[in-house]
């Protein structure tokens, strides 16, 4: 009688790869750039396409239209000010080609043991020498890559390879 191991492993193994390559992402950024003006620090950590669903506390699913993929970034801003500040994330565009995008999403960077995404302020006070991670995610079309990040004066430019 022959074992039926072989198959039922090599039925596993794809079963994992198709799902692993259905929610993988190509890094297109993992090189940190940092600038600064205006009392702001701002470092652009990681860019990276996909996957193309973010799915949040409550239930909140967000996904891209037809031609259209999600791009997520990692953010960090520091307050380099001497007094409070508050910073709004909306001012951070990802441009490209004649495309400028605002964030669709702004989260707290997620954690590995972590399924469901946190979301985070739009805006928030942030005390002198202090500074805050975040993922903003946005929609970019598919036959694009981005290549800056614009946050008021301070623009970031997105360096990989291409």
């Amino acid at each position: 009688m022959r074992s039926m191991r072989p198959v039922s492993t090599m039925v596993l193994l794809g079963m994992w790869l198709v799902g692993f390559s259905a929610c993988s992402s190509a890094l297109l950024m993992t090189t940190p750039v940092s600038k600064s003006a205006d009392g702001w620090g701002i470092t652009l950590g990681q860019v990276k396409e996909g996957p193309d669903e973010y799915i949040g506390e409550g239930g909140v699913r967000v996904t891209s239209d037809s031609g259209e993929k999600l791009i997520w970034t990692l953010v960090t801003v520091k307050n380099d000010s001497g007094e409070e500040q508050t910073f709004s994330y909306d001012t951070c565009a990802l441009e490209g080609k004649g495309v400028t995008r605002q964030p669709m999403v702004v989260g707290r960077p997620a954690e590995a043991a972590v399924e469901v995404n946190a979301a985070a302020d739009r805006s928030e006070a942030i005390a002198p020498g202090q500074d805050r991670a975040r993922q903003l995610i946005y929609t970019f079309p598919k036959d694009q890559r981005p290549t800056r990040m614009k946050c008021g004066k301070i623009v970031l430019p997105v360096q990989g390879p291409r």
